[in-house]
């Protein structure tokens, strides 16, 4: 007899949900941005990232600019999920993801008169 999978309970389905990749306006510019927790078992990040995806040349100057870049990962079982992409994931050059980059907003106007 094979043993029953246990029910999720409430903390599964919110970190279930916290590591689904959503839409979110950024709190600081506006701009729409990709926000989800990472699935690393070791240090999970909440991740906000710009939805443009990135061509290999792209990516190496957005790390230039000390920006890191995520795999965004599309799968009929999992839904939508990032992933850290470390040199090694990078130098292989077969990845079949989506690249994007972690976002930076764009320089604010300086305000002309100060009160």
């Amino acid at each position: 007899m094979t043993a029953r999978r246990p029910r999720p309970t409430a903390a599964d389905r919110a970190r279930a949900a916290a590591e689904d990749v959503r839409a979110r306006p950024c709190p600081r510019c506006t701009a729409t941005t990709l926000v989800a927790r990472t699935t690393d078992r070791v240090a999970a990040l909440d991740v906000r990232a710009d939805p443009t995806p990135l061509e290999p040349v792209a990516e190496i100057l957005a790390r230039l600019d000390g920006r890191l870049t995520w795999c965004l990962i599309e799968h009929e079982h999992v839904g939508r999920r990032l992933r850290w992409r470390d040199p090694w994931h990078i130098a292989a050059g077969r990845c079949p993801h989506t690249v994007v980059a972690d976002h930076r907003c764009p320089p604010q106007p300086v305000q002309e008169t100060l009160l």
